[in-house]
């Protein structure tokens, strides 16, 4: 009797919720299998953009490229010829500068003087001989022509350049050589015991002092030429094609704020391991006017000039759709064109005009634009 009535309270609670759910899945049918309204397709007939007034320009391209001022060549100045050193110029010290033409030092030219002295007289003698050896050929002549008077030819046995002095006449003319070169070596050994600056150089280091004994050889000092520097510049390969040697480089050196003038002088032929740049040097040559001058080891902007491009357009960033742009045709259309681009900076862009007379140029931003849309004109920059 128990059982019954607690079998008849359950199914008297579950009634209820079991109709509850069976009437939330009949709604949740109903609502599902319910017809839904077409979304709308949006439909774009025309866009609103700016354009750029199409003035067609010349454009000069360059390239800025930096490097470090150094030495074309160093000189490392030895003695030669044996002698003491009797001169030094006060400015031929370490960190001093020797102007084109200045005698740096000097050592004592006595004994090469008497060297000297002695090769002249060799040669005067030589001289006198050979003159003395002509006047013999003519009398020996003189006398060959009398014998050919008196005598058959054919009935002697002459050996004509015995009798003519051919020999003594050679031989006089090479004592003459050899003490001509004599002459010009002793005469080179007392040039050599002074040395006079070809170059404007700087000193790095002297090794010798007034008073030293130098022998042939001995190293006397280092120096650096400072009348020309170069700089090697990197860039890349195609604007090395583009260089000649004998072209002009703009020069600026940020400490000093001054600006210089040099040249490109040579173009490797190679690219550089780590860079992959091609090394270009520019030469310095200091100018009189220049009161503060490139020194070795300045810090220099180099910048280099390229043949002027014609028929360009300078239009700003927004105007360009990857490799692309967008004109206004006639028609109030779009067309899309092309874009060589030249040059490109923060804001703007370099362009080869491809653009017709008659249509313009879309500045704007446009979101997913299709060729032959219709555009309205808002704005003219």
């Amino acid at each position: 009797m128990i059982h019954t009535i607690s079998t008849h309270r359950a199914s008297r609670l579950w009634l209820p919720l079991a109709t509850i759910s069976l009437a939330v899945i009949i709604s949740f049918v109903i609502h599902a299998s319910a017809p839904v309204a077409p979304s709308k397709v949006e439909v774009i007939d025309s866009i609103n953009v700016e354009t750029l007034p199409v003035n067609p320009t010349s454009f000069t391209p360059s390239y800025t490229a930096y490097g470090s001022v150094t030495a074309i060549d160093t000189l490392t100045l030895t003695a030669q010829v044996d002698g003491q050193v009797t001169f030094i110029a006060a400015d031929f010290i370490e960190g001093g500068r020797l102007s084109h033409g200045e005698m740096a030092f000097k050592q004592d030219d006595s004994d090469l003087q008497a060297v000297l002295s002695q090769r002249q007289a060799e040669m005067e003698i030589a001289s006198a001989q050979l003159a003395l050896e002509l006047g013999e050929q003519r009398i020996a002549e003189k006398d060959y022509q009398m014998m050919l008077k008196d005598f058959n030819e054919n009935e002697w046995q002459i050996d004509l350049e015995l009798l003519l002095r051919k020999p003594q006449l050679i031989k006089a003319r090479a004592e003459l050589m050899i003490a001509n070169n004599a002459l010009s070596i002793a005469r080179r050994d007392v040039e050599r015991s002074r040395w006079y600056s070809p170059q404007d150089y700087a000193v790095t280091s002297r090794l010798v002092s007034q008073g030293d004994y130098l022998a042939k050889g001995d190293k006397i000092a280092q120096l650096v030429n400072i009348s020309q520097l170069r700089i090697p510049l990197y860039v890349p390969r195609a604007h090395a094609l583009q260089l000649k040697p004998g072209q002009l480089v703009q020069l600026y050196q940020p400490d000093t704020q001054h600006t210089y003038t040099a040249e490109v002088s040579h173009i490797f032929p190679m690219l550089d391991n780590q860079s992959q740049l091609q090394k270009v040097f520019a030469r310095y040559v200091p100018q009189p006017e220049n009161l503060v001058p490139l020194i070795i080891g300045d810090f220099v902007e180099a910048k280099l000039i390229f043949p002027a491009v014609t028929n360009t357009l300078r239009v700003p960033l927004s105007a360009l759709d990857n490799d692309t742009i967008w004109v206004v045709t006639p028609e109030n259309t779009l067309k899309q064109k092309a874009a060589e681009s030249i040059f490109q900076d923060e804001s703007h862009a370099v362009i080869m005009n491809n653009i017709d007379a008659e249509e313009q140029l879309i500045t704007t931003k446009m979101h997913m634009p299709q060729d032959g849309l219709t555009v309205n004109l808002v704005g003219t920059h």
